[in-house]
């Protein structure tokens, strides 16, 4: 068994730097409603939402790892880029987004945190390839009409 628990593009979530106690998942289908006269309303599956997951746990930043580990992961965040998710069992994931990082430090000493709370929040990338672009499909229509 490998002590990574998961990685996000070159950051590695592990019992050694940044240990996640939890994973939440939310995997969301997007149905359109169709509202009717004297029955029931209808539903239709449209296509499924992007998924999201939140990683809840804490740093020991004077044990291993170090005090700049949030700082790598805002700055992924800010970078604004997808980063490819491994989870601990080597499965490729897709292509993530981080979309929130929170930090609660605590338990001070001399001015420095020994714990550092954190949850980092992730979207799924929604991959170009496949599907309809209604923006493209848009524009080729008007580019032949005009």
């Amino acid at each position: 068994m490998t002590e990574v628990m998961m990685i996000l593009g070159d950051f590695e979530f592990k019992i050694a730097t940044a240990a996640f106690q939890s994973l939440e998942r939310r995997h969301r289908q997007n149905k359109a409603v169709l509202r009717r006269v004297g029955r029931k309303s209808a539903s239709q599956h449209i296509n499924t939402d992007l998924g999201s997951i939140k990683l809840s746990g804490f740093i020991l930043p004077h044990w291993n790892g170090g005090w700049g580990q949030m700082d790598r992961l805002r700055t992924m965040a800010d970078s604004g880029d997808p980063h490819t998710l491994i989870d601990g069992f080597g499965r490729n994931m897709g292509r993530w987004e981080i979309i929130e990082v929170g930090e609660k430090n605590g338990d001070y000493f001399n001015g420095a945190p020994l714990r550092i709370d954190f949850d980092v929040t992730l979207q799924e990338y929604g991959e170009d390839a496949g599907g309809i672009d209604l923006v493209s499909l848009g524009l080729s229509i008007a580019a032949r009409l005009l």
